[in-house]
């Protein structure tokens, strides 16, 4: 499974948990940059709501830690 597929899969069936854990995770990423963004930027949070990367970031680490939840059927 591609990671837009798991992306879709979590969202659709588990919305609550993706939810849950994406806050955990988004809050977790934030409090260990003291004062810069994984960019390099000032790390405000106008900033981090509107940074690729950092969303990026947070979207892989939710996967990671919700991939006990996804269902993989073979050929995928």
């Amino acid at each position: 499974m591609t990671i837009t597929q798991k992306l879709t899969y979590l969202q659709k069936h588990h919305f609550g948990k993706w939810l849950k854990a994406r806050q955990e995770v988004e809050n977790e990423i934030s409090n260990q940059q003291s004062l810069f963004c994984i960019c390099g930027r000032l790390a405000t949070g106008f900033h981090e709501m509107n940074c690729r990367k950092f969303q990026n970031k947070v979207t892989s680490e939710t996967i990671k830690r919700l991939k006990h939840l996804l269902t993989i059927t073979k050929g995928e």
